[in-house]
């Protein structure tokens, strides 16, 4: 790599925020206006059932997610350099998992509180988590890590 690409793409994917800054304006923006207009989206113990199953998936999957960047000694902040690829346990599932767990959460609070504008606000969401934050991510692992990179991106679909 010249000079000048390595000062175009330092060591970080140069993401547009921390990815669940995204999750909380979209939800944030969706509350509000779920709050002036109000819609009901089923009895309370359905609701609460599917909102509690979506939360308790959601936590499940980012706890063993992150043990993974863990044990790896790897930052679980994409806005931090990689110093390994992960590639072993959930992560032969899935390349985001702790993004589907953030979904995850973000719908079965959604859900859980009836908030069905916040809940159709997560589509524009994961829209803006792509362009944003996952490309941008995926570019730097290709350059950082190659071949390797490339290999496990090939074998493993990017949300599961």
């Amino acid at each position: 790599m010249t000079e000048q690409n390595i000062e175009a793409h330092p060591d970080s994917p140069d993401v547009l925020t921390f990815p669940p800054v995204i999750f909380l304006i979209f939800y944030v923006i969706g509350y509000v206006t779920d709050r002036a207009f109000p819609a009901d989206l089923g009895s309370l113990h359905t609701r609460y059932a599917i909102g509690g199953v979506l939360i308790a998936a959601g936590i499940t999957l980012a706890a063993w997610a992150i043990t993974q960047f863990v044990r790896a000694k790897t930052h679980v902040d994409v806005r931090k350099p990689a110093t390994a690829l992960v590639v072993s346990g959930l992560y032969r599932l899935s390349r985001n998992p702790m993004y589907l767990a953030m979904a995850l959460l973000y719908a079965g609070f959604a859900a859980g509180f009836s908030m069905p504008i916040t809940l159709g606000l997560l589509i524009p969401c994961l829209a803006l988590l792509h362009r944003g934050v996952i490309r941008r991510e995926e570019d730097y692992l290709a350059r950082k890590f190659g071949d390797e990179y490339q290999n496990y991106k090939a074998r493993v679909g990017r949300w599961f």
